[in-house]
């Protein structure tokens, strides 16, 4: 609240405040009460003034008079601010807090703002104790309070449900292949909270998802992804797959309550595979009542064979140089790197004949110094694009 002009009761205790959010008139008493007094279309207002009867506020934006004191006109009203309910709700009762005779009428529509597609205002309620809001079906909904005499209003309060809405996977991130998925420790909530069914942000604990860590594991296909419930809805996830051709997808794991999934992919055979997620909102819904949302990945490659090394003939040797030949070979995808040793010696980077290690075919010809006589191990190792390496050893003899 940000007050725009101020007037000082004559009795001393306390003082009107004009605000510039919504154009409303406060009255604070000398212990810090709040009470709304005036309630306008205006962005502000601008003065409050007494002409010995009544006050008298003015506005701009746009530029208005409004006239309010302290008797006690014979009746008033107060139109509450748009309640949105975030969906197309079944409403329920509504009960309020009052002394003197106070009724409540209610209406609804799907605009932000009320207009001519909202309904009419209901017939008035007069039970303080509540009853059933006859405004049909909505988004939206707006009570108003009609004061007589002396009356007052503290609290007004109702129930509704919000139309379920289906979950929706927003994106799906698939890993590269050997990179596994941990989940974190989650944040310690204490026990009773939960028993008791209470929401932690009540008590200053924040308890935001906490994402997985990333580890090294040995032909796994890990998957992440965002999911999204406009109700709020607790989630959780099944996942399925099939292999490209398959007519229908096989149920991999049901009933995930984390947002990702670490696949050993030595489980499936090597071909493309399609993973389809499903999140299911029954953990907040009654069977009857729980939606689901899917989303497929694009095609994933499984591929768990390592790629065949061949020696190709004899060594050729001349002089003090040696020329080994292999070729490697790839069932599954493309070989993409190689790499050789001498007689165990550490590794270094060899090309294909072709300039590239790109195909499922590569040819790999290694010279090496032979600058005495002996035995020399040559070592290729080849790997392809899914981290899986294969070797072969060819001995070199020179006398």
């Amino acid at each position: 609240m940000t007050a725009f002009s101020i007037y000082a009761h004559a009795s001393g205790n306390g003082v009107l405040l004009g605000t510039s959010d919504k154009g409303r008139v406060y009255n604070v008493t000398n212990d810090g009460r709040e009470t709304l007094v005036l309630q306008t279309d205006a962005n502000q207002i601008s003065t409050i003034r007494s002409d010995g009867k009544s006050l008298i506020a003015t506005s701009s934006n746009p530029g208005s008079m409004f006239r309010f004191g302290s008797d006690q006109s014979g009746e008033g009203s107060y139109d509450s601010a748009v309640l949105d309910s975030k969906g197309s709700s079944t409403w329920g009762r509504i009960w309020w807090r009052s002394s003197g005779n106070v009724t409540i009428q209610t209406r609804s529509g799907n605009t932000e703002k009320p207009d001519e597609t909202w309904s009419g205002w209901s017939t008035a309620q007069t039970d303080a104790k509540g009853g059933q809001i006859a405004s049909p079906k909505a988004r939206f909904i707006q009570w108003r309070a009609v004061l007589k005499s002396a009356a007052s209003l503290s609290e007004v309060s109702m129930a509704f449900v919000a139309r379920n809405i289906a979950p929706e996977i927003l994106s799906i991130n698939v890993l590269p292949t050997n990179v596994g998925l941990a989940a974190n420790p989650p944040v310690q909530i204490d026990p009773n909270i939960e028993i008791a069914g209470m929401d932690p942000v009540s008590f200053g604990i924040a308890n935001p998802p906490v994402p997985p860590r990333r580890l090294f594991q040995r032909g796994a296909t890990s998957l992440q992804w965002a999911a999204e419930d406009r109700n709020g809805d607790k989630l959780v996830y099944d996942v399925f797959y099939k292999e490209i051709g398959d007519a229908a997808f096989k149920q991999l794991r049901d009933g995930i309550t984390e947002n990702f999934l670490a696949i050993d992919g030595q489980t499936l055979a090597d071909g493309r595979y399609i993973f389809k997620i499903v999140a299911r909102d029954t953990p907040s819904n009654p069977l009857t009542m729980a939606l689901a949302g899917e989303k497929l990945t694009e095609p994933v490659d499984i591929d768990n064979t390592a790629p065949v090394i061949t020696t190709v003939g004899t060594p050729q040797i001349s002089g003090d140089k040696a020329r080994v030949t292999f070729d490697a070979t790839d069932a599954a995808s493309y070989l993409t790197r190689a790499e050789y040793s001498i007689n165990g010696g550490e590794w270094k980077t060899v090309y294909a004949d072709d300039g590239i290690s790109d195909g499922p075919k590569e040819r790999y010809t290694i010279e090496i110094p032979t600058p005495t006589a002996g035995e020399y191990a040559v070592t290729l190792r080849v790997y392809d694009v899914n981290a899986n390496s294969g070797n072969a050893r060819q001995i070199v003899r020179k006398y």
